[in-house]
């Protein structure tokens, strides 16, 4: 047969930033022998906190032998338990606002397809996390980019900036804080000023608070878009317990707004795949009441540890500047004298130091606008500090090999 083409869609879908380079990554490990040092995904290295493991082994002798569909909102000890979560966070939700999803990815798409026709546009701040790309290609929805920059620490343009972005076709503003790649954490001016543009352009604003816990110089969490009054009709928010437990794998997340229509309306899209995983939102909630507040406060000495470190040494290297990330455990850099996507592949291809070489993310990848982010890398420093500065020392030989043999100048 001939003529079974895919669709334009599937033809057309954006591939991963943070996993485009993986067949040079393992051709590296595979046929050069080279061990692979990490920066290039926010995968931590820190364990899954125990509460999650013993609700898991403990659910066959309670439950029984049977692991049945879960309500399309959540377990209901999961939904309760987020209600307690969010409560001690300062959010007050009720068990109605709230539904429980397979990961921060469905939430984004459940808002998506819940608010958004085809063609509709949501305007987002570059760079942003490069799965908003794919999630809103799936739904049919267009991302209209703002730019921010690296000098102003990627923080929100003007007022006129955005404004100029928002069409007839704009149903809302996404942003993310603490972001990813930027490690930015936006200020509470920062987060009324998108309130008053999404107030007065009547659209909605969504808020991507998967990193609300990883503040590492200021206030225990980043502000939250329902700190704030006189948002209920028009904000949505996202999260997910991938990062906040190390549980990545387990694909818990969540979508929540108090607008009773549009929590009818991302329910009867969570129908459709009709159960989220049972036994990760058992383990979820076991974390949450258990509050693990030990564990957090360790992760983020951890990561407070890492981000300095990083930042420290990449601006040691000429030519690169980083400004230190206030959140997350991203940091995006610049470095003059490359082109990212090809130093990206060369360390994979063409670099050793050690017998081992790094795998980072070229930041190109978190810009729909070309030829934006051509000089500029994500790095997640997930990793422990020992890997870190091995990791900065294939980086910052790397670097000036590469201009060598490119022949570029700073």
């Amino acid at each position: 047969m001939s003529g079974l083409n895919p669709s334009s869609r599937g033809q057309n879908m954006p591939m991963s930033a943070m996993r485009k380079l993986i067949p040079f990554a393992n051709k590296a490990k595979t046929e050069r022998g080279l061990e692979l040092v990490r920066l290039n995904l926010g995968q931590p290295d820190i364990e899954t906190p125990e509460p999650y493991w013993d609700a898991v082994e403990n659910f066959r002798s309670t439950k029984g032998n049977l692991v049945a569909y879960a309500p399309s909102q959540g377990r209901p000890e999961l939904v309760e338990a987020l209600v307690k979560y969010y409560g001690d966070c300062g959010i007050n939700f009720t068990k109605d606002q709230i539904i429980g999803t397979i990961g921060g990815c469905e939430a984004i798409l459940i808002a998506f397809m819940a608010i958004c026709d085809p063609g509709d546009e949501i305007v987002v701040f570059e760079p942003y996390y490069s799965n908003y790309s794919g999630l809103a290609a799936m739904a049919g929805v267009t991302l209209v980019p703002v730019p921010t920059f690296v000098k102003d620490g990627y923080h929100l343009p003007a007022r006129e900036e955005i404004e100029k972005a928002i069409t007839n076709k704009t149903r809302g503003i996404m942003y993310a804080s603490p972001g990813n790649p930027t490690g930015t954490v936006y200020s509470k001016e920062e987060l009324q000023l998108l309130i008053d543009v999404c107030k007065a352009k009547n659209i909605f604003l969504m808020a991507d608070e998967v990193y609300r816990e990883f503040c590492y110089d200021s206030e225990d969490y980043s502000p939250s878009l329902f700190h704030f009054e006189g948002v209920d009709e028009f904000a949505i928010m996202f999260d997910s317990f991938s990062k906040r437990y190390s549980a990545c794998g387990a694909r818990v997340g969540t979508v929540a707004s108090r607008n009773k229509d549009v929590h009818a309306a991302m329910l009867k899209v969570a129908t459709v795949r009709l159960s989220g995983p049972v036994l990760e939102q058992v383990g979820i909630a076991a974390c949450i009441n258990d509050g693990v507040a030990d564990y957090l406060k360790r992760v983020n000495k951890s990561y407070k540890e890492r981000r300095d470190l990083l930042v420290r040494r990449l601006n040691e290297i000429p030519g690169v500047y980083c400004p230190t990330p206030a959140g997350a455990f991203y940091a995006m850099a610049s470095f003059e004298g490359i082109d990212a996507e090809d130093f990206c592949k060369w360390l994979l291809s063409d670099f050793e130091y050690n017998g081992a070489t790094v795998l980072v993310s070229p930041g190109s990848g978190f810009y729909t606008t070309p030829n934006c982010g051509t000089t500029e890398l994500r790095l997640a420093y997930v990793i422990n500090i020992d890997q870190l500065n091995k990791a900065l020392d294939i980086l910052s030989r790397g670097i000036v090999e590469y201009r060598k043999v490119r022949g570029s100048k700073l």
